[in-house]
């Protein structure tokens, strides 16, 4: 099974489109984490199971939080500005712990990262619009979850693999 989550693309709506439509029949489940800054009803939407609402997205039609449930588990979903993702994913983790999740996917910072901690894959994809810290490319991830690991690669916007980021964990 394989995930693409993407997030933080402030209006790259081009860009967005070009990643759905490249990807969308290689895996299972495309998730946003906000800051797209587009309408709730726009048609980009149609093939992304879930979206929620980033600290830019005025939408009111947005969800703040959602949750879905997976062949591979539940997936939790925000953006993070509410849940102190500027300092550490402590309170992702504990809503993820509180919800039953087994992977909570978050934006907001524009830093990617994975971490496995307590049984809860913590992603966060990057930005599509600007990156900030140490990774300078604008980013989104795919997961692909294997019967006991789960691997994370980050790529740029340009579709292509940045191998340096990838990542393993033992399920």
């Amino acid at each position: 099974m394989k995930f693409l989550v993407m997030s933080d693309n402030h209006g790259r709506w081009q860009k967005v489109q070009e990643i759905i439509n490249a990807l969308k029949e290689q895996v299972d489940f495309i998730f946003h984490c906000g800051d797209s800054e587009f309408p709730s009803d726009d048609p980009i939407w149609e093939d992304v199971d879930s979206v929620v609402s980033g600290n830019m997205d005025y939408d009111p039609q947005y969800r703040k939080i959602q949750t879905l449930e997976t062949p591979a588990g539940k997936v939790l979903v925000l953006h993070g500005h509410r849940h102190g993702v500027n300092h550490s994913n402590t309170q992702v983790l504990d809503l993820a712990q509180e919800m039953g999740a087994q992977f909570a996917f978050h934006g907001h910072t524009h830093r990617l990262y994975a971490e496995y901690k307590n049984n809860v894959l913590l992603l966060n994809p990057g930005s599509l619009n600007h990156s900030r810290g140490p990774i300078e490319e604008k980013t989104f991830a795919i997961i692909t979850l294997e019967s006991d690991a789960i691997l994370v690669d980050f790529y740029d916007d340009l579709l292509n693999k940045i191998p340096r980021l990838s990542q393993s964990f033992n399920r």
